[in-house]
C-alpha cells in the first residue's frame, strides 16, 4: 500500500513539474524553468559555521593523509559529487580555504614529525584512523552527491 501512495505522490510532483515547465506557443523556452545553483550566500550562518568546521576537519585529515603518502582527490571528488547544484565561485572560495589549511597542517606536521622514523611512526599510530576516516568522508561526499542529484531546482 506504502507503494501506491509513493506513486501517486511522484506522478502529482511529476504533473506539477509539466505545468511548471509547459510554455504557451510562441513563448521562448527561456521563460521556462531556469536551473539554480546554490552559494555561501544561500546557506543560513549555522550551515556555514558546520561547512567551515567540516572544512577544517577535511584539511586536517587530507593533510595527514598526504603526510603519509595517500591521496584521498577530496577536490576532485567533491567537485564531482556537487558541481551541477553549487555556484563555481563557492566551491573556490570553500576550496581556498581548504588549500590554505592543509597547506599549514601538512607544514606542522613536517616540523613536528620530519625524520623518517618518527614519520612512520606517526603514519603507523594513525593508519586505522586514517582509514575510518577516509570511509566518513567517502560517505559524506556520498551524501552529498545523492543530494545534489535529488535536487529538483538545481
Amino acid at each position: 500500500m506504502f507503494w501506491h501512495y509513493r506513486l501517486l505522490r511522484l506522478t502529482g510532483l511529476a504533473c506539477l513539474l509539466a505545468a511548471l515547465t509547459w510554455t504557451a506557443p510562441g513563448m521562448a523556452q527561456t521563460d521556462s524553468i531556469v536551473p539554480v545553483k546554490l552559494g555561501l550566500s544561500s546557506m543560513s550562518n549555522s550551515d556555514r559555521a558546520t561547512l567551515w568546521k567540516r572544512v577544517d576537519q577535511y584539511a586536517t585529515v587530507d593533510a595527514l593523509q598526504e603526510f603519509c603518502g595517500r591521496n584521498l582527490n577530496l577536490r576532485r571528488r567533491a567537485w564531482k559529487a556537487v558541481g551541477t547544484c553549487i555556484t563555481r565561485s563557492s566551491f573556490r572560495k570553500v576550496l581556498r580555504v581548504f588549500r590554505s589549511k592543509k597547506a599549514k597542517y601538512v607544514k606542522e606536521w613536517e616540523a613536528v614529525h620530519g625524520e623518517p622514523e618518527l614519520k612512520k611512526e606517526l603514519c603507523n599510530t594513525w593508519n586505522s584512523k586514517l582509514r575510518e576516516y577516509s570511509r566518513i568522508i567517502s560517505g559524506q561526499i556520498s551524501e552529498a552527491a545523492s543530494l545534489c542529484r535529488s535536487c529538483i531546482f538545481c
